[in-house]
């Protein structure tokens, strides 16, 4: 009898644990619905006050945020093909697991969406939250703009040369911005050009200067809308870049750092920029159009200003410390190197994989071969991947490397760095010694 009454007890308090768990659930999702609402109409009012004077075109458009844990989609219109169902003032749905989540810009039934991913909104920071916004709205009608769409290619920026150039530059704009007479701003532009120059050159593959046209002016936008006044404006691009001197990972981050930096000075110099972007300009020309000074091509004439220009600044401590610091990351390498090339590798082909990542993670670049990522997740037809400590990207864009697991015959393989999700027909095949690949049987 005892043990009966113990069952009985056990089940209604699982029942009252349940139906508390599932009201939980719908007093959050009515939260999120009508704080959605709030940031949805924030970042109206701020398209409509622009109405394309910045740029020729409205910010204004489809636009959705994502519940990671839920995959839940809150919209502020429905769609085309009327998944999302209207609730509460909002469009409800769900995201489907072929589709990765991030802060980005997407097609998707029939067009073009904003997507941001609900746990990157700054729910208490209305110009923060204002800024994503506007910076992933831009990204949606960039391609109306004519400015297209790209990856960066600069994992030289996470070199030791790379990362100590591309500080000092950053160290010569925000004396450009506590320089009070135009002529000293000028000078200090002519200087962070000279360095870039330089860089650009013993970099020569590299694509910076379109990779800046694509993030930089997508965050010099949302600085532009967020709501902050011109004076703070040009505190905080201060404040950014006196960040850099202790930041990595600068592969993907930099255009959010240099392209605002570059515009608001911009801003301070001349009126007349934005249409020499949208026609297809570079920062660094225009840059040059402001300081009137064609820059040398010759590497060591440029090497020599460089050396001038880090007495000038007093950068030697820079040098000092990046040094220092990049010693103990090449401990990181081997690592990383003996985990990805020394044993047995699952490679996978970047046959059209849609792949998702943390851009403000460092990369750890190894050799001429490829770059590390820490986390991302992958979808291709044979499935989905989800890194959780470490994949190998190759330089030439081919392939995904990650430690081959023990084979078996399940869909679901966990590892210590990853779980792989493979689709019915797939599995993991041998091609040769230690190396291994996808296949659909």
């Amino acid at each position: 009898m005892k043990t009966t009454l113990n069952k009985e007890i056990a089940r209604l308090l699982t029942f009252v644990t349940l139906i508390a768990t599932v009201n939980s659930a719908r007093a959050q999702s009515a939260k999120e619905i009508e704080q959605s609402k709030i940031y949805f109409n924030q970042l109206d009012s701020i398209c409509k006050h622009d109405n394309g004077k910045i740029w020729g075109v409205s910010l204004c458009g489809p636009t959705m945020l994502v519940i990671p844990n839920s995959r839940i989609i809150i919209a502020n219109q429905k769609d085309n093909s009327n998944t999302l169902k209207e609730k509460d003032g909002a469009f409800i749905g769900k995201l489907p697991e072929n589709i990765n989540i991030s802060n980005t810009s997407f097609s998707w039934n029939g067009s073009n969406w904003t997507m941001v991913s609900w746990d990157a909104i700054p729910e208490n920071d209305q110009y923060s939250r204002n800024k994503l916004l506007v910076h992933e709205s831009w990204h949606r009608v960039q391609n109306e703009i004519g400015i297209p769409s790209v990856i960066s290619s600069n994992a030289h920026l996470d070199n030791l040369q790379g990362s100590i150039l591309l500080k000092l530059e950053y160290i010569i704009l925000k004396h450009a911005y506590v320089a009070t007479e135009k002529s000293d701003k000028i000078t200090s532009l002519n200087d962070a050009l000279t360095v870039r120059q330089y860089r650009q050159l013993i970099f020569r593959d590299n694509n910076e200067n379109k990779f800046e046209r694509h993030e930089g002016m997508a965050e010099y936008t949302g600085f532009k809308l967020c709501g902050l006044s011109n004076e703070i404006l040009r505190k905080v691009m201060v404040k950014q870049l006196n960040a850099t001197t202790n930041k990595e990972g600068f592969t993907n981050t930099f255009a959010y750092i240099s392209g605002p930096a570059y515009g608001f000075l911009f801003d301070d110099l001349t009126n007349d920029w934005l249409p020499k972007i949208k026609a297809g300009k570079s920062l660094p020309d225009i840059g040059i159009s402001i300081t009137k000074n064609q820059l040398p091509v010759d590497t060591a004439i440029l090497s020599a200003s460089v050396k001038k220009i880090i007495d000038k600044y007093n950068a030697e401590q820079l040098v000092k410390s990046e040094t220092e610091k990049f010693e103990l990351q090449n401990k990181v390498i081997e690592v990383y190197r003996s985990k990805f090339l020394k044993g047995n590798q699952l490679i996978i082909p970047n046959n059209n994989v849609n792949f998702s990542y943390n851009p403000q993670e460092p990369l750890v670049p190894i050799d001429d071969i490829g770059v590390v990522y820490r986390t991302m997740r992958l979808v291709g037809d044979w499935g989905i991947l989800e890194i959780t400590n470490g994949i190998l990207r190759t330089n030439d864009w081919k392939a995904f490397i990650v430690e081959a697991p023990k084979l078996n015959k399940t869909g679901k393989i966990v590892e210590s760095s990853y779980k792989i999700d493979l689709k019915s027909g797939w599995s993991i095949v041998k091609i040769k010694e230690g190396k291994f690949t996808l296949q659909n049987n």
